[in-house]
């Protein structure tokens, strides 16, 4: 190695920019043409954060020397930065044409092909780097990502070999921690995320996805703590504080006007500077023409939600709507498919900024737009922010409100949201005849017998997820099962699959006072298996004060009575909605005596459970919510209503 550039190296290897710099200019003063000082001053560039210098340097370097694969691969590290994905491509691969063995070259290739969405091309990429040398922890790492990309569970042990090679890798203890959680793997996925705070107490990130973990175990209040905490090192994440919203749901000391504070202060921080950025007009302002509906998610999938919003869209009247829908979804199923062939227009969005789907929602000419997903994962809140349809509706995904001033309307009901309550919301109110629909695409399951009848006791369950299941409900159901001491309790959800969140269940439950034999836990299964599972079941107990929407109407087509307790929040009458919606009030308490008294009362009347659970099923079917098309109708009439009042406004302002 020329001298003079094995000192400019060892300086830029040092952080001394400049002087390296200086001696990179030294030797072009000699040599105008010299490469290796030409790509030096590339890089050195590309440290300061001007890419656009370096690709110049380094193109330059490349018309002296193209044959060296150091360049090619440096080009492509810095058109990725800059965004230029197919540029980079063809740089990397340059580089492995020229040396077929150069481990980061196929890594950073793999990562270009990755963020390109060719997770199987990048999973090709890291396996030829790790066969090249097989100790590369970042090549593991990354292979990790790309199966993770897949929803491969292989990705674990990808991450947990760049761990042994890397153990201070904290994106890898972390994305460990993703994979861990959703295979329900709780406890483990907390460590990982502990792990990750433990390398880098800084990150936002980290503390979000703990946050995000301990809510789903029931551990609250360190939750909350965590939100807190990864919005005070990242106070300009709109997901981060979207995640404490979220959780705040749980929280039984708060009330709707708490609520409903916290989501204006999301909108202020996050949305004031935004709104409008779009803002458009409808050109054809008749109030009776067939209106172009938009509707945004990231969820047409298997996904809880979408049983609530799938019966509007398959059933929509195409003489009165025109759809869109605008998805986010990466993970398409059976269920994107059926909605895919229902929609008039289909767009894939997950790959748009939030700017850039304003402006395609826009040039749509949507006159309503619909946001699917609330304040849960995903959102797309900040392009409702730039308001880029005349009309703008949230619901069924998290019926909680936003908080947004461009929101317009919130569909919901009146026992989900009464009427002393709705001037704490910043939309408006529209009621619908239950705020959440009840659409499956498949035929259910008979309900089959009382399982008391031959049992010869009645079997509670609850088969919400276990974020729901607070120390108090155990408090609660325990003091249900000890005064019917034969009673049994099945508790179902992804994590009770864990056998160390089992334990930790128990160990609940037996403090609460409660023998721990009566409890069975189920884990995750397929769609048949789990309404298979309420033939279990006499009755269903409902968790508080975040109680079940789709998990209340599963148990009832199932012919399953639910008991629920009403509180001071949305999220706490969620069943009671649904259970109004088919006149089934007896089943609402208000308070800790109702509901167990509730409970105990319906659990003694074999008679009158034996007739609901063959009633209850058609009950629901033939019901407005329960049955699709006539859901749809109602709601597309409250379509037609919200477009008829702006077209009146309209016109007032026009003749104004």
């Amino acid at each position: 190695m020329n001298p003079a550039f094995g000192a400019a190296i060892d300086h830029f290897e040092a952080g001394r920019l400049d002087d390296a710099e200086a001696a990179c200019r030294a030797m072009l003063e000699k040599d105008a043409a010299q490469p290796d000082a030409l790509f030096l001053l590339g890089l050195i560039a590309q440290r300061r954060g001007n890419n656009d210098e370096a690709i110049e340097r380094i193109r330059a370097a490349l018309k002296r020397n193209r044959r060296n694969p150091l360049f090619h691969n440096a080009l492509g590290v810095v058109q990725a930065a800059r965004g230029r994905g197919s540029e980079a491509v063809a740089a990397f691969r340059e580089a492995l044409a020229l040396a077929p063995r150069y481990a980061d070259a196929h890594v950073n290739l793999g990562n270009a092909l990755l963020k390109r969405g060719d997770s199987i091309g990048a999973v090709e990429c890291f396996r030829r780097a790790i066969e090249i040398e097989p100790n590369l922890a970042m090549a593991h790492f990354n292979l990790g990502n790309a199966l993770l990309a897949q929803n491969d569970a292989a990705s674990i042990d990808a991450y947990r070999r760049a761990i042994a090679l890397q153990p201070d890798l904290a994106d890898a203890h972390m994305n460990l921690g993703t994979v861990l959680r959703r295979q329900g793997q709780a406890q483990a996925a907390v460590a990982c995320f502990r792990r990750a705070i433990e390398l880098r107490p800084d990150s936002a990130a980290a503390y979000d996805n703990l946050a995000g973990m301990l809510t789903e175990m029931g551990n609250l209040d360190e939750a909350v703590a965590a939100n807190h905490r990864a919005l005070e090192l990242g106070p300009a994440s709109a997901e981060a504080h979207s995640n404490l919203i979220f959780n705040l749901n749980f929280d039984a000391s708060l009330g709707i006007a708490e609520h409903q504070a916290e989501r204006r202060r999301w909108a202020a921080r996050h949305t004031d500077a935004l709104a409008p950025a779009v803002a458009p007009q409808a050109a054809d302002r008749d109030p009776e023409r067939r209106l172009r509906i938009g509707y945004v998610s990231a969820h047409f999938r298997a996904y809880a939600a979408s049983y609530a919003f799938g019966g509007v869209l398959t059933h929509h009247d195409p003489a009165k709507v025109e759809v869109f829908c605008y998805s986010d979804t990466r993970q398409a199923d059976e269920l994107t498919a059926i909605f895919r062939r229902t929609a008039q227009h289909w767009r894939d969005t997950a790959d748009l900024g939030d700017a850039a789907l304003a402006e395609r929602i826009a040039s749509d000419r949507i006159d309503i737009l619909v946001d699917l997903v609330g304040h849960m994962s995903s959102h797309r809140l900040l392009v409702f922010a730039r308001k880029p349809a005349p009309i703008q509706i949230t619901a069924w995904g998290e019926p909680t409100g936003t908080g947004l001033k461009t929101m317009d309307y919130l569909l919901a009901d009146p026992v989900l949201i009464p009427a002393d309550e709705r001037n704490l919301f910043a939309e408006t109110i529209i009621d619908l005849p239950g705020a959440l629909g009840y659409w499956t695409p498949e035929k259910l399951p008979a309900p089959g017998p009382l399982p008391a009848r031959a049992n010869g006791f009645v079997t509670f369950g609850s088969f919400n997820r276990r974020a729901k299941i607070t120390a108090g409900v155990l408090r609660e159901w325990s003091a249900i099962l000890r005064v019917l001491p034969d009673a049994r309790l099945v508790l179902k959800a992804k994590q009770f699959g864990d056998p160390a969140e089992q334990d930790s269940l128990r160990g609940e439950f037996a403090r609460a006072g409660m023998p721990v034999e009566r409890v069975t836990f189920l884990g995750q299964t397929g769609r048949a298996e789990h309404f298979a599972a309420y033939r279990r079941l006499d009755l269903a107990l409902d968790p508080f004060p975040h109680g079940g929407g789709m998990t209340t109407f599963d148990a009832l087509a199932m012919g399953v009575p639910v008991i629920t307790r009403t509180g001071r929040t949305i999220p706490s009458r969620l069943a009671a909605s649904c259970l109004a919606a088919l006149d089934l009030k007896q089943f609402i308490a208000t308070d800790a005596a109702s509901y167990a008294a509730t409970a105990v009362a319906v659990a003694r009347d074999l008679g009158a459970l034996e007739k609901l659970r063959a009633a209850l099923p058609d009950r629901l079917a033939h019901s407005t919510i329960g049955d699709a098309r006539r859901y749809a109708a109602s709601v597309e009439d409250a379509y037609r209503t919200v477009w008829r009042r702006y077209c009146a406004a309209a016109e007032g302002r026009r003749r104004d």
